[in-house]
């Protein structure tokens, strides 16, 4: 009986409980303590069952490799080996000067932010392990209790607006005070969740007549967020969701594909389009809108530290070094605003590797894709990769976590949607559940 509780509702449980309390990087301290501690009992629960592992077996390799690589950042190296590292000569120099013998030293130039970064991984593993043990019913709650939080949120996101400059309704100190962010700091991210639930909607939701307003009413709230990427993706991300996820129309697969493909072109288009505005006009103002500038710095100081990069986390320790005085602000820059940047500068070219893998495995479960299932995880976790060029959505637990469970969807590609194995006494109160 407790096998079958957790299988149908730990999945849902953690989902829920990261969407609500996962919605920034730096400012919910002890929320994301807290989902970290639900993310331990939850691989504790996982390990007392002794079940073995339902993912691929590249899937596995690709996660182990992420957990890996910043434990290996923080065990302490021989001074011959980390003063033999770029970016440590001052280090070295300031033993030198002191007069002290060199000492054992990580490879992370900020132990103490690459432990957090490990840490904040503990979330989206506990989301990718008991999602792959979970049952059809646990995964199709899962997928509901995202489209219920992002529905709510969406009218938390216009009472905002609607509040005035104010950041009475939001739930974090370091906002975009006045905008629609919903249960986010950030109001891109929050558009990413709407984006990432659409598909999720047209895999949940069986009936027409309810999935086209659930899908219209995320599209407003992507709109109602003002974030400009978002705005961008929210045509192609209908359009790949009623048209491949769950066809609503009898168009053959060369019309489908024509279409999806031509929506993603215009959003190309139209994003170089938006690059060039930002890069020939002046920034109205925020962190946010010194985008190319910052992407370019941190690229430049990635180069400075390859091959194996300034540590997990250090990101906040090593951009100021790099910073134009001329242009330098008060402004408070926590990440790159593009994580494949951020990962060149904190995990050099083993991070970069990881990242490819994961692009790779990606494409090609989005070729294998046998279902619906498997299309809406592709779709999900699609978007959150793309809008990570421009931002750091996977810097937060929800995120992180809702792209854990895109990926348990997308590893079954291959996989064509079968019947439920759910027991006969069962079936009736789950007629509608679509089999995932």
């Amino acid at each position: 009986m407790s096998q079958r509780v957790l299988r149908d509702y730990l999945l849902p449980a953690l989902m829920l409980a990261g969407l609500v309390l996962g919605g920034s990087s730096s400012g919910g301290y002890w929320a994301n303590m807290v989902l970290q501690l639900l993310a331990l009992a939850a691989l504790a629960a996982l390990l007392i069952q002794a079940r073995a592992l339902a993912l691929s077996r590249p899937l596995l390799l690709i996660a182990g490799a992420i957990i890996l690589l910043p434990v290996l950042q923080l065990l302490p190296l021989p001074p011959a080996l980390w003063t033999a590292l770029p970016g440590r000569a001052e280090i070295a120099q300031g033993f030198d000067l002191a007069g002290m013998p060199k000492p054992w030293l990580p490879l992370s130039l900020d132990g103490d932010a690459t432990l957090t970064a490990l840490t904040a991984l503990f979330p989206p593993l506990a989301v990718l392990l008991v999602a792959a043990q979970a049952s059809p019913r646990g995964r199709q709650l899962a997928l509901l209790s995202v489209l219920g939080v992002a529905l709510v949120s969406v009218g938390l996101g216009l009472l905002q607006r609607l509040s005035g400059n104010g950041a009475a309704l939001q739930p974090y100190e370091l906002t975009n005070p006045g905008m629609a962010t919903g249960l986010f700091a950030n109001r891109n991210h929050f558009a990413t969740l709407l984006l990432a639930a659409i598909p999720c909607a047209a895999l949940a939701i069986p009936l027409r007549a309810a999935l086209l307003p659930v899908c219209a009413g995320l599209a407003g709230g992507v709109l109602l967020t003002g974030s400009d990427a978002g705005a961008l993706l929210v045509l192609p991300m209908l359009a790949v969701s009623l048209l491949y996820v769950r066809p609503l129309w009898p168009l053959g697969r060369g019309v489908l594909m024509t279409g999806v493909v031509l929506a993603t072109v215009v959003a190309g288009l139209l994003g170089l389009w938006q690059l060039q505005r930002s890069l020939a006009e002046p920034p109205a103002g925020g962190a946010e809108q010194h985008r190319p500038a910052m992407i370019a710095t941190t690229l430049t100081a990635a180069r400075d530290y390859l091959p194996l990069g300034s540590g997990a986390g250090s990101f906040q320790r090593i951009y100021p070094r790099y910073e134009d005085p001329a242009r330098a602000d008060p402004e408070y820059r926590n990440h790159a605003h593009s994580d494949y940047a951020e990962v060149a500068l904190e995990y050099g070219l083993p991070g970069l590797v990881i990242a490819i893998a994961v692009l790779a495995w990606w494409g090609s479960g989005l070729l294998h894709a046998g279902g619906g299932a498997a299309r809406a995880g592709g779709a999900a976790l699609g978007v959150i990769l793309l809008h990570s060029a421009v931002d750091y959505p996977l810097r937060t637990a929800a995120m992180a976590m809702l792209a854990a469970l895109a990926t348990v969807l997308l590893d079954r590609a291959a996989e064509p949607d079968q019947p439920d194995s759910t027991p006969a006494r069962d079936q009736g109160r789950d007629a509608l559940r679509i089999s995932l």
